[in-house]
């Protein structure tokens, strides 16, 4: 059965229902926030993270903690994005280095073989070319599309296809384009693109990862991080990102990523008193997973 729509006044009565306080907010206050800082599905999903008593209320959950929480994830968020589009302008850059020092590259051919292995992909690409008005200057001066062309207008979803197939063609060993680990990435980029909450599901029993991929394991060992976490998709996707922005990106930008990291720490140490009413969750994976992470990037 669909659930109905409910009033501001309702959504405060629903948050009272779970137990969830207004001891540092009025109900005119927590209805101005939900009508322009957060609707309620998205501030009230962070209740996940807090426990409850037999009867499924909340314990000592305030409205603050969600509000608190939503915060430190917008901050968190925008960092991984970031971190993302730095990853996939260093990735591309690479592989116009790799396809500049190739002799027998002309910076077509690898387009043509794209166009044979994905037609309906390519076709796609072209037709968002054709009508962006944005690159439509770039797509009108050409009659044939280029390598260095092609990368300024596919997304992150075909810029994977294309490396997959370049490093199939040529077989490099090791791969210096990390091209099994882009999928990775991208979750992380396309979540927080959406603004998707990152702080909650973190060690999901649901989600469990049985056999995570060699290359993971072996980052997370290089940042020492307890494989035992290692199983679940959002701890997999982050320890790629770090991973890879240290050994792709500048000394210089992973060095101003870094301060940004650490000014996301401090404002969780700053609120540790929510943090410390949930069930080790997002304590867990602050201390054992992200500040390891950003440590890695020093």
């Amino acid at each position: 059965m669909d659930k109905p729509k409910l009033s501001f006044d309702d959504l405060c009565t629903r948050l009272n229902e779970k137990n969830i306080s207004f001891n540092h907010h009025s109900k005119e206050e927590v209805i101005t926030y939900l009508k322009n800082r957060s609707y309620y599905y998205k501030i009230s999903s962070y209740r996940k993270n807090f426990p409850k008593t037999p009867e499924g209320k909340y314990e000592n959950l305030d409205f603050l903690d969600l509000t608190v929480c939503a915060s430190l994830d917008v901050r968190l968020r925008e960092l991984l994005l970031l971190m993302c589009l730095d990853v996939e302008h260093s990735l591309k850059t690479k592989l116009m280095a790799i396809l500049t020092e190739e002799e027998s590259e002309n910076g077509y051919s690898i387009i043509e073989e794209f166009e044979d292995e994905y037609p309906e992909k390519f076709r796609k690409i072209i037709d968002e070319f054709r009508s962006n008005k944005y690159k439509r200057d770039m797509f009108q001066k050409r009659t044939t599309l280029s390598v260095w062309v092609f990368l300024e207008v596919i997304s992150y979803g075909a810029f994977t296809s294309l490396s997959e197939l370049y490093t199939r063609k040529v077989a490099l060993k090791p791969d210096p384009l990390y091209t099994s680990q882009h999928k990775l990435i991208k979750n992380i980029r396309n979540s927080c693109a959406h603004n998707n909450v990152f702080l909650i599901n973190l060690f999901d029993s649901k989600d469990h990862v049985k056999q995570p991929d060699a290359k993971t394991k072996s980052y997370a060992n290089s940042m020492r991080i307890n494989l035992g976490l290692v199983h679940y998709p959002k701890i997999i996707d982050i320890i790629n990102l770090f991973y890879l922005h240290k050994k792709l990106c500048s000394d210089e930008l992973n060095y101003r990523r870094l301060e940004e990291c650490n000014i996301i720490i401090q404002k969780y140490q700053d609120n540790i008193s929510t943090f410390d009413k949930s069930e080790l969750r997002i304590k867990k994976f602050f201390n054992s997973i992200f500040i390891k992470c950003v440590d890695f990037l020093k």
